[in-house]
């Protein structure tokens, strides 16, 4: 799902020719790894261990140290400053379903927006294909409720595209005068996932699946296009 979601923001990153991007959480593997179509990269990591990666990978691209700016720290600490660069790019991937407090916390993100800025949200689906099924077939009595493995990947809370939606817009209330301007550019979801995470590494360590059979699932998403294992919104200010 690594390799998957970030290909879906690459994608994103390419289609809007970002030059200005701010990352908040990069995980192991900040996505200035991936993507070189940039001007100015920040990323916003309280991770010590991955904010010290990404600050060492930043080192060992030629050229490009000069443009990248790691902070090691909480985003809501550093909200004032960063609303002083503009970002054309603001990515928020795999992190407001951990966050205790996600409206509040979007509500500080959406402070560093400027006009034509677009942010992109990604978090799991709760009506995933492979939770539905698991549903229908009696092994989880409640869709939307976080299973054990959500729980001990930290994970607070769960969203559909709707409640997704749902919540930016109410975040945005918020912030005074930013409601009225908030526009969904596009929604969706990715990646048809039969299985949970361990049931899909047992099958690829098996080799049950293969890249072929990923790929095959991967392109499934048209023919199910709300039930893949993530969702995304890409918003902007009108």
């Amino acid at each position: 799902m690594v390799e998957i979601r970030r290909k879906e923001v690459l994608k994103f990153l390419q289609q809007y020719k970002a030059k200005n991007v701010l990352e908040i959480g990069c995980g192991l593997h900040s996505l200035f790894n991936f993507y070189e179509d940039f001007e100015n990269f920040v990323v916003v990591e309280p991770s010590s261990e991955f904010a010290k990666k990404a600050l060492q990978d930043s080192k060992n691209l030629q050229n490009t140290e000069s443009k990248i700016t790691i902070i090691n720290d909480f985003i809501e600490n550093h909200i004032q400053t960063l609303q002083n660069t503009h970002f054309d790019f603001i990515i928020l991937s795999s992190l407001l379903h951990e966050v205790i407090n996600p409206k509040d916390f979007l509500s500080k993100i959406l402070k560093v927006m400027k006009n034509e800025t677009i942010l992109h949200i990604n978090v799991p689906n709760a009506n995933s294909f492979h939770l539905l099924w698991a549903y229908k077939s009696g092994l989880i009595k409640k869709l939307g409720n976080l299973t054990e493995r959500a729980k001990s990947l930290q994970q607070n809370t769960t969203f559909t595209l709707e409640s997704l939606q749902n919540m930016l817009l109410e975040s945005a209330k918020i912030c005074e005068n930013i409601e009225s301007k908030i526009k969904i550019l596009q929604s969706g979801s990715y990646f048809i996932k039969p299985f949970n995470h361990a049931k899909m590494q047992e099958c690829l360590k098996l080799n049950i699946i293969d890249s072929n059979l990923l790929s095959g699932l991967e392109k499934m998403i048209e023919y199910m296009p709300n039930l893949g294992a993530e969702i995304y919104i890409n918003a902007t200010l009108k």
